[in-house]
């Protein structure tokens, strides 16, 4: 398996060396930017309200740019799972198709099987392990800009931080193999793992969104906009208790426009106590789609002509 391993790495190290410069280049530069930011005092400067003191004007130049490059990294942070999964998935398995390496090595070895989960297993690491990490990187950089929030209860930066980057990068990379194995030409199989990829994403987010609307329930407390996730369309409540939407409230009350508003706003969603766990489910449900595509990329190399 090593042996394997290093001739995996050999016929890809281009593409590895450049995610993992990109990864170090991330981690390296977020935090020179977090530590300065915390160390130099300008972390109590863009809390503050007041009028800025001396030291924050001194602080000011430098620290624009800081809290700059630290908002792009974190903006950034959610492009990557397609950054990794397409540069190292997409070439995998496609070049040595197109190459004729592959059939060199089914000549030569007993099982295709064995070969396919030599050569994806080390690159599927690499692009979970970078992904897990810019993750992490980008949790650290949304925490400086929301330093009183609890982000295992909060929805802020959903998608862009923690485990999902992880596994969206890891379903990006499985598309990607799967599409390689079956057309077996690099180029194509980049863009159509590009459009498939994005095309599965998205339809994951709309079934969870169904789900999480179906679970929906009255958010409470402070800073619910921000904290929670905001599922229905806002409803006014009457004074009998209904609970309607503005069309219905002007159509139950003309006169509304001409007085004081006085019905209470009302945000449907998940309560932020629930990220974890929506976070989780979110993951599952990317980790068993990765693992179905692997699945079929396995199949489509077994049954694939030696030719």
């Amino acid at each position: 398996m090593l042996t394997a391993t290093r001739l995996t790495y050999r016929i890809n190290r281009f593409e590895v060396h450049a995610i993992l410069v990109a990864t170090a280049l991330s981690v390296v530069v977020s935090a020179i930017v977090l530590t300065w930011i915390r160390n130099s005092g300008y972390a109590d400067c863009i809390e503050s309200t007041e009028v800025p003191s001396v030291a924050c004007l001194e602080l000011q130049d430098v620290g624009r740019w800081a809290t700059r490059i630290a908002s792009m990294s974190s903006q950034l942070a959610g492009f990557f799972p397609f950054l990794a999964g397409l540069l190292l998935g997409a070439p995998l398995i496609a070049r040595e198709l197109d190459k004729g390496t592959a059939r060199l090595a089914w000549s030569l070895g007993p099982s295709r099987r064995r070969w396919y989960v030599q050569r994806v297993l080390p690159i599927l690491v690499v692009v979970t392990v970078t992904a897990m990490i810019i993750g992490v990187v980008s949790e650290q950089l949304i925490a400086l800009f929301a330093p009183d929030v609890d982000l295992a209860n909060s929805f802020i930066g959903f998608h862009t931080r923690g485990v999902l980057l992880a596994t969206g990068a890891l379903l990006i990379a499985s598309i990607a193999v799967a599409v390689g194995s079956v057309i077996g030409r690099p180029v194509p199989t980049l863009l159509l793992a590009l459009i498939l990829g994005g095309l599965t994403l998205v339809a994951i987010a709309e079934v969870d969104k169904r789900l999480l609307v179906s679970e929906s329930v009255r958010l409470t407390g402070e800073n619910t906009y921000q904290n929670d996730l905001p599922m229905n369309e806002a409803r006014f409540e009457l004074p009998d208790g209904r609970l309607v939407t503005w069309d219905e409230l002007v159509a139950e009350d003309p006169t509304i426009m001409e007085r004081e508003f006085n019905y209470p706003y009302v945000e449907f969603g998940i309560p932020r106590q629930r990220y974890r766990e929506i976070e989780t489910r979110e993951a599952l449900a990317q980790a068993v789609l990765s693992f179905a595509f692997l699945g079929a990329g396995a199949v489509v190399v077994g049954r694939r002509r030696p030719g």
